[in-house]
């Protein structure tokens, strides 16, 4: 295949339903976009420009129509196109917490196969000479301006040397003097052979484009040409008057430009085979380093992440007497404690991790993320910091007590109250991006985690004696497991005012490594949950609000009136 790309829109149109009714947001787009061109697409707000932008990039499937790149579907090639489409939304979706270089490099390190140190540096120095951000490599993204944060994530995208760039408005926000630098650069770009789309919504230097697309209201083409000739074709001395004729008739222009279209010409050209993507391990490790960055970076977040433990510890040596385990109810009520602070650390460590992350998981996946190197990487880091959170806070609390628990369940009370906390807060972690993955913003978790933890406590025996319902449910719980594994491994059942709970606290091997096993099954259950929630709600390429199946008879019928 070319290394240039030419673009196909064949009869693109997008429709969704608004409280019954349907809208055209996209109306039968046709046109031919020819290798190496430089174009901007503007219109009004609501014309469809970013709806466009995300059908071109393969993020979102249109109601009808297809997307030829090169001759080939987009959509069924997907996996051909993964890292051949750049695409730069409109808002910045990079990681804040990194620095410029390191977040380059580790996209660069992502995106492609074999490559050495000395090549990365090479790549990245280039790519930030280009756009004139190497005097800010070291800078955290989140202290870059506005116009860096634009270029920034420009650069990502350049790093793999794409065939065709698509951008949503690259300079919304931005001075003129910025905005020319920018638009000035994807000259250069497009002017080395590649091409680019941009959506536009100043007009200042459109004249550096080699057409521009004039998009009126529903979503119709109304001009498709060179700059200099849209004034002429409108009959307007400036360009800002095409606005209002396109606000009050978009449909007598539309006509008059689908009477001069040229059919579409679509030629397959043959695929150049060859994998060249990073594989699994790879990417798996590059992640994880990644992330371990991020968090580093943060160091609010890090406080919170490696000091809860040990302030639960503290917490709960100050609440209790040294002798606490001679009295039944204090050491039930230290079980209780263990629980409750390897369940809360646990959702903690998780509960926004998917989430804010969104946006980069599908801009990511789009260029060749492997996802499941993407949940392994959680998984990894996750599981090393849930380790840590267990030996600081069990050990903590272990060393306090005097006496300290003597009863041997498996091999030692101390090692068996560490891994019992990991498992709880590990599989409390799993059930934390499960809940990431289905919720759409952050601050819906921030409703979620105490309403979670409530369950956890009304239902699990820790609180409420149970009845017959609630027993039910507290198998479904994992406060009811914390809360039994805790006690068993502290032989709660030695006190003689306990002896009701006898088979709850049951103080034997097989009891304890069954309830283990429970956990490890519920983690597993809940990866999966989370991988398939992740493929739905993030992944997916069709949205949830488009035209009903059983209204697709009532759009053909509109395709044959247009046709």
């Amino acid at each position: 295949m070319s290394k240039e790309f030419n673009v196909k829109i064949d009869h693109i149109s997008e429709i969704v339903k608004i409280q019954n009714k349907e809208k055209n947001i996209l109306s039968e787009l046709t046109l031919s976009i020819e290798n190496g061109e430089f174009i901007a697409i503007v219109g009004c707000s609501g014309a469809g420009k970013t709806t466009l932008m995300n059908i071109l990039s393969g993020y979102n499937k249109p109601s009808r129509g297809k997307v030829y790149i090169n001759g080939l579907d987009l959509l069924k090639e997907e996996e051909y196109f993964k890292g051949k489409i750049a695409y730069v939304p409109q808002e910045e979706i990079l990681d804040g917490s990194l620095t410029l270089y390191k977040s380059l490099e580790y996209s660069l390190k992502l995106r492609v196969k074999n490559i050495n140190k000395k090549e990365i540096k090479k790549t990245i120095n280039h790519v930030l000479k280009t756009l004139e951000l190497y005097n800010v490599k070291n800078t955290l993204i989140k202290n870059l301006s506005g116009g860096e944060k634009k270029r920034a994530s420009i650069a990502t995208e350049m790093l793999s040397d794409p065939n065709l760039f698509l951008l949503d408005e690259p300079t919304s926000g931005l001075d003129a003097n910025i905005e020319k630098k920018i638009m000035t650069k994807l000259r250069e770009i497009a002017d080395t052979g590649k091409t680019i789309i941009i959506t536009a919504h100043t007009i200042s230097n459109l004249h550096l484009c080699d057409k521009i697309m004039f998009m009126g209201t529903e979503g119709r083409i109304c001009y498709f040409g060179p700059y200099k000739d849209i004034f002429s074709y409108f009959n307007v001395s400036e360009f800002v008057e095409i606005y209002d004729i396109l606000k009050a008739d978009s449909k007598t222009w539309y006509k008059k430009y689908i009477s001069n279209q040229k059919p579409l010409e679509i030629v397959s050209l043959e695929k150049q085979e060859g994998n060249n993507r990073v594989g699994f391990f790879s990417q798996t490790i590059t992640l994880v380093k990644r992330y371990i960055s991020s968090l580093f970076n943060n160091k609010f977040m890090l406080i919170l992440l490696f000091g809860q433990a040990l302030l639960m510890a503290f917490s709960i040596c100050i609440a209790t007497e040294k002798e606490s385990i001679l009295n039944p109810i204090t050491a039930a009520m230290m079980c209780i404690a263990f629980a409750l602070a390897s369940m809360w650390l646990g959702l903690f460590n998780t509960i926004q991790e998917i989430v804010k992350e969104r946006d980069m998981l599908k801009k990511e996946h789009m260029s060749g993320l492997n996802f499941a190197s993407y949940i392994f990487s959680k998984i990894i880091v996750v599981s090393f910091l849930c380790l840590y959170q267990a030996i600081a806070c069990v050990s903590i609390v272990y060393f306090h007590l005097n006496p300290r628990p003597e009863d041997v369940l498996l091999t030692n009370t101390l090692f068996d109250l560490i891994i019992n906390f990991f498992l709880i807060a590990f599989t409390t972690s799993i059930i934390g991006l499960f809940i990431s993955s289905i919720v759409k913003d952050t601050k819906t978790t921030l409703i979620l985690s105490p309403l979670y933890m409530m369950v956890q406590m009304l239902f699990s025996g820790m609180f409420v004696p149970f009845v017959n319902l609630t027993k039910k449910i507290s198998y479904f719980t994992i406060g009811r497991w914390g809360y039994e594994s805790f006690g068993t491994i502290s032989n709660l059942t030695k006190y003689k005012v306990l002896e009701p709970t006898k088979n709850f606290f049951k103080f034997s091997n097989p009891h304890i490594l069954s309830i283990w096993l429970i956990l490890i099954i519920t983690s597993l259950l809940f990866l999966i949950l989370s991988i398939y929630a992740i493929r739905i709600t993030i992944l997916t390429k069709k949205n949830y609000n488009l035209v009903l199946l059983e209204d697709k008879m009532k759009i053909k019928k509109r395709k044959g009136k247009l046709k």
